[in-house]
């Protein structure tokens, strides 16, 4: 039990056990609100263990007296919102706040007033009971807020609802145009505070939907409820609500969840009904709003049922009961459980009575903690605000197989493994309760189908009964002589299946089956290029190998920085060659590596080789320059030999000339483009120079062959 503050109010949860005064944000983290001392504000408290400690978050007080505030809303994105009513100048007047907190920050908006009824100078005379409901929409920042407000008129009580939109910006407005049709409906009843509740259609999280259809009940002492349709833009109020009981004892509020699949109620059991008025009646709509199934609880152990609430197990679907009989203060609880069809016996949820059998409030679901959240107030000087948490238990969710987490763990499901490696099996523990934690398991194979066997940790062995093996570990690593069978490579293929126990001792279901074949390594032989860091005088590369059995292969060619310039990833076949699409640069160094699979779909090792680039250069060109005094030039007469072997063609001849015996300093290049027999006169040569000529010749694969000057 966490102790929350202390109140000197004398009604500190405001008496209406149906009215959910805490909440909790997806993070985990608890929050519950409460009328300040003095009934002059708002006060806020959180909890980040689990309700076992609370602390002050903060509050808002703008100098009016708060008469009541509605049940706190908490939404997806974590926002906090509550609806209060105040006398303000003789009327009823009911605002919206919205706050925003994490685990160390608080803050609140500007309220909005959503109705101002007069009521002659009597408080409550029009609205007493309030709810809030709010629907956001991540893709806009929008959100939309509906208050549901009990109302009388004359002899008639019922709901009336106030629409509010939200901008993206947090600016609101009222809107009740909101609820298209009808948005209050009036019966005759008896006197007295009626507090609507509200949920929308959500998937069981108590916070998101696809389609916000919306549920309300409301009643006095006779239960009614309406669901109203969302249509993209606003809901739709019908004329009528449906009746579901009358004539049971009179409620401040009757308790309404929606739990995923159906919309639930809970009243003391009528008097008009054939059972017994010391039973709580339980209520289920279908979610067509067209039928109910009625469930009674077993006898109440404290007398005729005073009040009562409820909240759903949001796992199995189960319902618990919350009410308070006749002869204590005590809340007690039942559950319904769904699988079974049957009721358990009635609890104690806390049992130091509440003040007036009524202060008590319980958050709707079981969601994302695995525990019932209950908020008291108990009488002393002062009165004490707690939290008693009810823990739920839950058996483990069967383990999920992981793969590929570590070199020996099967890629996939199905996977050969290597029977000299070790292996190492991995799983995923997982729980509906997000804070429990594995505490022991088992593991199961067979092979082929031969008999199942259990391993025990202890002495790494394997059993023919199952093994409870104590640990938090989701890893286990068999060495080849634990996980091979007799076959070895030859085994059949591997069969195994692991499940857990949580904190509680409670055991999962067996995981899906996770299947491995052993088998041995069958590894390739590169025949070309070889040896490794051989001379490649091409532009382009072809790897072959030779192996004993492939069904697929990998290519991978990195270059002389060991970056990666190009991978085949896995191609099925029994191709043995395989030419990256890469032109290697002369001069450059590349590793050419590979990968086999053998018939079982096992890799091979790695096997590579490299190669050093150096290309073949053109056939060298020979020159014969001629003096021509008469003509006042040198005539230059290229001659090249016709490629040969592994030499390029020639692309083009480029000419050119120096002053003769001067090495450097003084070529210069007289002419490129030529053909490869191409005579070139050099009419810019000078009388009385000696000249010096050599040809250079471009291959087709980009390198040059340089010829000899010649005079």
């Amino acid at each position: 039990m966490g102790y929350i503050v202390d109140s000197n109010l004398t009604d500190p949860l405001g008496g209406a056990p149906a009215a959910a005064r805490v909440d909790r944000q997806l993070n985990g983290l608890l929050w519950m609100a409460m009328i300040a001392n003095g009934n002059i504000g708002v006060v806020y408290f959180r909890s980040t263990d689990k309700g076992a400690t609370w602390t002050y978050a903060g509050g808002w007080n703008f100098s009016v007296t708060i008469l009541e505030i509605s049940g706190l809303h908490i939404t997806s994105g974590g926002e906090l919102w509550l609806a209060y009513r105040a006398n303000e100048s003789n009327r009823d007047g009911i605002s919206i706040i919205r706050a925003l907190g994490t685990a160390t920050t608080f803050s609140f908006g500007v309220p909005m007033a959503v109705a101002l009824p007069a009521n002659g100078g009597v408080p409550g005379s029009v609205h007493q009971g309030i709810e809030i409901a709010v629907i956001g929409f991540p893709s806009t920042g929008q959100a939309r807020v509906i208050v549901a407000a009990g109302t009388r008129v004359g002899a008639q009580s019922g709901v009336t609802l106030y629409g509010a939109n939200v901008a993206a910006n947090g600016t609101m407005s009222v809107n009740n145009a909101l609820i298209s049709g009808k948005r209050q409906w009036l019966y005759d009843s008896p006197a007295g505070r009626v507090t609507p509740q509200m949920d929308i259609e959500h998937s069981g999280d108590g916070k998101g939907a696809s389609v916000p259809h919306l549920w309300v009940c409301f009643g006095r002492t006779d239960l009614r409820v309406v669901k109203l349709a969302w249509n993209g833009t606003v809901f739709s109020g019908p004329t009528n609500t449906v009746s579901l009981a009358t004539g049971f004892t009179a409620q401040n509020g009757v308790g309404g969840r929606w739990d995923g699949a159906r919309f639930m109620m809970a009243v003391p059991n009528p008097t008009v009904e054939p059972t017994d008025p010391e039973m709580v009646l339980l209520l289920e709509r279908n979610q067509a709003n067209s039928a109910t199934v009625r469930r009674t609880t077993p006898v109440h152990p404290a007398g005729v049922v005073r009040n009562c609430t409820l909240a759903y197990n949001a796992v199995s679907g189960d319902v618990r009961i919350f009410a308070v009989g006749t002869s204590t203060n005590v809340v007690w609880y039942v559950d319904y459980i769904r699988a079974s069809g049957t009721w358990t016996s009635w609890a104690t949820a806390n049992a130091t009575p509440v003040i007036n059998g009524s202060n008590y409030s319980v958050r709707h679901e079981s969601f994302g903690s695995a525990r019932y959240d209950m908020i008291t107030a108990h009488a002393g000087t002062p009165n004490d605000v707690v939290s008693t948490s009810l823990a739920l238990t839950y058996a483990p969710n069967a383990p999920r197989w992981l793969y590929g987490t570590n070199p020996t763990t099967p890629p996939a499901n199905g996977a050969a493994m290597d029977v000299t490696q070790a292996l190492l099996l991995d799983w995923e523990f997982s729980d509906p309760d997000p804070n429990d934690a594995q505490t022991a398991w088992a593991l199961s194979r067979q092979i082929g189908s031969g008999t199942i066997e259990y391993l025990r940790a202890s002495d790494s062995t394997w059993q023919t009964t199952e093994q409870t093996n104590s640990g938090a570990t989701t890893q286990i690593n068999l060495s080849t002589g634990l996980w091979l069978g007799g076959g070895g490579a030859a085994d059949p293929a591997h069969t195994y299946r692991v499940r857990t126990w949580d904190s509680a001792s409670t055991a999962s279901p067996y995981s899906s089956a996770l299947v491995i074949v052993p088998s041995a390594k069958v590894d390739p032989t590169i025949t070309s290029p070889t040896p490794d860091g051989a001379t490649w005088t091409s532009d382009t590369v072809t790897l072959s190998w030779s192996v004993a059995e492939q069904t697929a292969y990998r290519v991978q060619m990195l270059d002389g920085a060991s970056a990666l310039v190009h991978d085949t990833g896995w191609l099925g076949g029994t191709a043995t060659s395989y030419a990256p699409p890469v032109v290697v640069a002369d001069g450059g160094t590349y590793t050419l590596r590979l990968w086999t699979r053998n018939n079982e779909g096992l890799s091979s090792s790695l096997v590579s080789t490299g190669i050093v680039v150096d290309y073949v250069e053109p056939p060298v060109p020979a020159v014969t320059p001629t003096a021509m005094p008469g003509l006042g030039l040198i005539r230059v007469v290229i001659a090249t030999p016709a490629p040969s072997g592994p030499q390029p063609a020639v692309l083009s001849v480029d000419l050119m000339r120096r002053h003769s015996g001067v090495a450097s300093g003084t070529d210069v290049t007289i002419a490129a483009g030529l053909s490869d027999d191409a005579t070139w006169d050099d009419w810019t040569a000078r009388s009385g120079q000696p000249y010096e000529y050599r040809a250079l010749t471009r291959g087709a694969n980009g390198t040059v062959g340089v010829g000899s000057w010649t005079a």
